[in-house]
């Protein structure tokens, strides 16, 4: 599958469009060889880009945001002032199902990632939203 890009500037749209074809291109390899790699951000001017992050890591093995969540569910059995959260839980909200799955460590606002269990899809949410649905019962 060969798509040909006439790249004749760089803005975010053009910067997409390469993402896709990285995507494109390593994600058949990678898979073939148990491995996943993922794309940080990008930085750009008129005449180039970066991306900020570039990983690669076992198929297999967690994800920075599932080895975040881990550390901070442990510091929170150690910390008498914090809610204990327990990932375990399935939590119900307006009607759908989510799991706790990510804790994203420069986040403030919104640090806690949660998955809809039926769909896989993947939202952030406030420490208060988290504590409610999957606190840990005393």
């Amino acid at each position: 599958m060969k798509t040909k890009y006439n790249i004749t500037e760089i803005n975010p749209e053009t910067i997409k469009q390469v993402r896709q074809m990285i995507n494109d291109s390593l994600s058949v390899i990678m898979e073939e060889n148990n491995l996943r790699f993922e794309l940080g951000n990008a930085t750009y001017d008129e005449n180039s880009f970066k991306f900020t992050g570039f990983r690669i890591s076992l198929s297999d093995a967690p994800t920075e945001e599932e080895k975040a969540l881990e550390s901070e569910l442990e510091y929170r059995q150690t910390t008498p002032y914090a809610y204990n959260l327990d990932a375990s839980i399935v939590a119900t909200d307006r009607g759908r199902t989510f799991k706790l799955v990510g804790f994203k460590k420069r986040a403030r606002k919104k640090p806690f990632m949660i998955q809809d269990v039926k769909t896989n899809e993947k939202f952030v949410c406030s420490e208060s939203m988290a504590v409610k649905l999957f606190r840990e019962n005393v």
